[in-house]
């Protein structure tokens, strides 16, 4: 159980302490470099020939490989559970991430920031109703200082960024706002990674504010002692990264390089298609006249000497189009993203497939999703495990994240499969998420149904239901007697 450590008498600090170094404010060009490129804003490889149509064929593969990484990883509901024993926990927990459909898209947004920026950032704020709300907070604005030697302990946050406001009534200024979140640790002893490990640690909260033609800050108000050993602001690597606080984006630099070089190709055989896709005429021994060339029109020559030819132009258009379908798969193999996972009909398998053989299809992007649920989920059990200590409730509670399997199955295979996994002692908790129902719902329904059948039986309407000892398992047989 977390204490609380003893408050401390917060003192204004003059000026923030953290400086925005060149390695800050490239990784934030790196950020909006990859919005750019996911939000389809691609350089034209061509230039617009005066009047002619644009010939670039611009096609964004950035946007597939961050949506299919993002819907493997928080496609389906995932259900944070404490357990039976701790009824209270698991309602404050369904309350503060919210009914399914909003926690979805939460944990899609916050995938979505790690795979452009590769680290995710989720804060926790305190309403004043002392309820708490989970707010996702944009990378870019986010300056990171860690420990000497020591890149998993974070010894401050600095969220900075710059909005224009008209404060003179003559011309819009650019105010720049900044928070840091500053750890206080007496013993400086560190938390090794672990936000809850460090007890005697606290954290102090300070605004500033100044405008574009100033040089110092003002402090917006006093100091905030957040009384925690976890700062209100908790974050994870989108893929593994050792020896740094930030993770790897899905799209990099050198993977958007590709997309353009396929831009290219493919703007190439569409204008070589356009210029040279007829066949060019000219002839010899009529003169001025002008031949008009029609579909299904025959022309008539002056003299028997006369002739229509054509230019033999030769033209790689074949290969072009080899090596976009080349630099396609190198977008694919880059980024664990495979093209029967985007979609793309010629990649999609025909006929029965077994278990095996799909799980081989999808290999790479289940392997990077094996990746993500580590560290996506650590940061949701913080979380999680952070609201219970700020509701004051035990943060040591096990925390348990059931996954569910993001390859599509078929519903025979998969329900013959059950019943087999059940005679070996599988739960029916761990069956009813792997076939992609939620078992707390699935209970609620079967509750619900009971009720309205029991009442219709005291209405004389059909039978009682069947206590839960005598309802029929699946590929049980009828206990009706029949053949």
């Amino acid at each position: 159980m977390i204490q609380t450590p003893a408050l401390t008498s917060p003192k204004t600090q003059a000026q923030p302490q953290y400086e925005i170094t060149e390695k800050d404010k490239k990784r934030a060009k790196s950020i909006a470099f990859a919005w750019k490129a996911y939000e389809g804003e691609l350089d034209p490889p061509l230039e617009k020939m005066p009047g002619h149509p644009d010939d670039n064929v611009l096609s964004n593969r950035m946007q597939p490989v961050v949506d299919r990484g993002v819907e493997f990883l928080f496609g389906k509901e995932l259900e944070i559970s404490v357990g039976q024993d701790a009824p209270e926990a698991q309602e404050l927990l369904n309350t503060a991430w919210g009914r399914k459909e909003k926690r979805v898209t939460l944990l899609q947004k916050l995938a979505m920031n790690g795979a452009i920026a590769g680290s995710a950032f989720l804060r926790i704020v305190p309403e004043p109703n002392g309820s708490f709300r989970l707010v996702l907070v944009d990378p870019a604005i986010v300056y990171v200082q860690t420990a000497p030697q020591d890149c998993d302990t974070v010894t401050l946050y600095c969220l900075q960024y710059r909005v224009q406001e008209q404060s003179d009534g003559v011309r819009p200024n650019e105010v720049y706002y900044r928070e840091e979140i500053a750890r206080i640790d007496a013993d400086q002893d560190g938390d090794d990674g672990d936000p809850f490990a460090d007890t005697d640690a606290q954290w102090r909260i300070q605004h500033w504010s100044r405008k574009e033609d100033q040089e110092t800050w003002t402090a917006s108000g006093d100091p905030i002692i957040w009384p925690y050993p976890f700062p209100p602001l908790f974050s994870c690597q989108n893929l593994l990264k050792p020896n740094d606080f930030w993770g790897y984006p899905d799209i990099t630099p050198d993977l958007i390089g590709v997309n353009n070089s396929l831009n290219l190709v493919q703007s190439d055989i569409n204008r070589t298609l356009k210029l040279y896709g007829n066949p060019m005429l000219y002839s010899v021994g009529i003169g001025e006249q002008i031949i008009d060339v029609k579909p299904g029109k025959i022309t008539q020559l002056p003299t028997p000497e006369s002739k229509i030819e054509a230019v033999n132009i030769v033209s790689d258009v074949a290969n072009g189009l080899t090596f976009a379908a080349n630099l396609r798969s190198d977008i694919d193999e880059q980024s664990g993203v495979p093209a029967v996972a985007t979609g793309r009909i010629a990649d999609l398998p025909r006929g029965n497939m077994s278990g095996i053989a799909i799980e081989l299809l999808f290999m790479p992007i289940l392997k990077k999703t094996d990746k993500k649920r580590c560290l996506y989920g650590e940061l949701i059990i913080d979380v999680s495990q952070a609201l219970l200590v700020l509701s004051g409730m035990n943060g040591d509670s096990t925390i348990n994240l059931p996954w569910q399997s993001p390859l599509p199955s078929g519903d025979l295979q998969s329900v013959q499969a059950a019943q087999l996994k059940k005679q070996i002692g599988i739960s029916n908790q761990t069956l009813q998420r792997e076939l992609g129902y939620d078992p707390v719902e699935e209970a609620e329904f079967n509750q619900q149904e009971d009720a309205q059948q029991l009442i219709a039986y005291s209405r004389g309407q059909g039978l009682p239901p069947m206590p839960p000892q005598q309802q029929m398992q699946p590929g049980e047989p009828s206990q009706g007697g029949g053949q």
